[in-house]
């Protein structure tokens, strides 16, 4: 014989209402919108060695709780960043990096406040704003006087 009927009610009432808010948590997934601050500059930033990062060619140290967060909006360790990443950025009063975002191909390709005219973001497409890296010395080859 088979379960009780209020049994098999119950268990098909409980798998019906886990179906339905296995439905809302999916759909009330969020969405990931962020401010960035309109007086953040714009520049490349790339992890040097520890605490240490290159800012636009500049080498600066990271501020004690420093958070860089990548283009989904998480927080990105240092050392994981991607080579000249355009960022947005803070720096606290002792010139230290405090916050940087990495800046999405949308967030690139609006306006930059901070920017001089015909700047960093002079209306370019975001493959022609992102640096092409220079190919790398051969072990070896001589050296150029």
């Amino acid at each position: 014989m088979g379960p009780d009927p209020p049994v098999t009610l119950l268990i098909r009432v409980l798998a019906g209402l886990a179906a339905a808010l296995a439905l809302v948590g999916a759909l009330a997934q969020p969405t990931t919108l962020r401010t960035l601050p309109q007086d953040a500059p714009r520049g490349y930033l790339t992890h040097v060695r520890e605490n240490l990062v290159r800012l636009d060619g500049r080498q600066l140290k990271l501020a004690p709780g420093a958070q860089i967060r990548g283009a989904n909006n998480l927080i990105v360790q240092p050392a994981a960043l991607p080579k000249d990443s355009l960022v947005k950025y803070q720096l606290n009063a002792s010139g230290e990096l405090f916050r940087a975002w990495v800046l999405t191909p949308e967030e690139t390709a609006r306006k930059d406040p901070t920017a001089p005219q015909g700047g960093i973001d002079a209306g370019r497409p975001f493959s022609e704003i992102v640096p092409k890296p220079a190919p790398e010395p051969l072990l070896g080859a001589p050296k150029k006087p």
